[in-house]
């Protein structure tokens, strides 16, 4: 992957191929601690133990018969978050969910950047109407705190039946979006 941003997207692909129907990116610069934080939650259908271990195995994949590839996506991001000085867990239970966070130090020469955060977000937001995504961005620096909080399931109460896919719906999500990116210097990351 080129960049943290396709790694979040494959995360979120899987939680919806996982049937999620809540999903939650928190994603936390804080720069005191050099730390970078991804953590994403779901109430997808959950793994049992042994497929937690077999998921983050590079040489398997759930996909099936469908398609020869290996599932290289959460094994990949283990290994940038790792090659980074930083961690990875994931926990998992079935019919409960899922939960995956990676660290990264921050400003390790080899952390990858973090990519188009807006595009990825807005595309899985546009892309998956019937999944509820909570997005919180956070920046901590010198004592102060930049937050940005985003819930799909207030706005899709407020727009009473209006597809998000409307032009207008999807002009007030990118530019949300935006804003919340900027006000949290996430697009510096």
């Amino acid at each position: 992957m080129q960049d943290i941003s396709l790694h979040l997207l494959d995360i979120i692909e899987n939680s919806v191929r996982a049937g999620a129907k809540c999903i939650r990116v928190r994603i936390i610069n804080d720069v005191q601690e050099n730390i970078l934080r991804f953590i994403i939650e779901d109430d997808g259908c959950g793994m049992d133990s042994e497929t937690l271990l077999m998921a983050q195995d590079p040489f398997y994949t759930s996909k099936g018969e469908r398609t020869k590839q290996v599932g290289l996506g959460i094994p990949l991001f283990k290994q940038n978050a790792e090659l980074c000085n930083g961690s990875f867990t994931i926990t998992s239970e079935p019919c409960l969910g899922t939960v995956l966070k990676a660290d990264f130090e921050a400003d390790n020469i080899d952390r990858l950047p973090l990519g188009n955060l807006k595009d990825t977000l807005l595309g899985s937001i546009i892309g998956h109407q019937d999944v509820d995504f909570y997005v919180n961005l956070i920046s901590r620096d010198k004592g102060k705190e930049h937050s940005f909080h985003f819930d799909t399931e207030v706005i899709k109460e407020e727009l009473g039946g209006i597809p998000l896919t409307y032009p207008d719906v999807i002009e007030y999500i990118e530019q949300s979006l935006i804003e919340g990116i900027q006000n949290t210097n996430m697009e510096d990351v």
